[in-house]
């Protein structure tokens, strides 16, 4: 048995797109905040939907090969997701996996 980080959007989040604008507005109602996602922070936030660190680099890099390096995409992910655990949009937490 092991267990891996999992990245998930925070609970109970409200959500207002602003597509023709290029921003997500996310409402934090247990800290009530609201807060302006850009295009690249919204691409994270809606990556975190239960992957594992390993996936969402994966799936991150294959939205933006084309136009950034595996390093470069590497490293704006991981800020990116520093940046959304810090305003508390999107949580991580350790999921165990069982092998049989």
């Amino acid at each position: 048995m092991s267990a891996q980080v999992r990245y998930t959007k925070t609970p109970d989040l409200r959500l207002r797109p602003l597509k023709e604008h290029g921003y997500l507005l996310v409402f934090t109602p247990s800290r009530p905040r609201l807060h302006w996602l850009n295009l690249n922070a919204w691409l994270i936030f809606e990556l975190c939907d239960g992957k594992t660190e390993e996936q969402l680099r994966q799936a991150y890099l294959a939205a933006v090969s084309r136009k950034l390096s595996p390093d470069e995409a590497w490293s704006q992910l991981q800020a990116g997701l520093a940046q959304l655990e810090r305003i508390d949009v999107v949580r991580k937490s350790e999921a165990k996996e069982v092998y049989t």
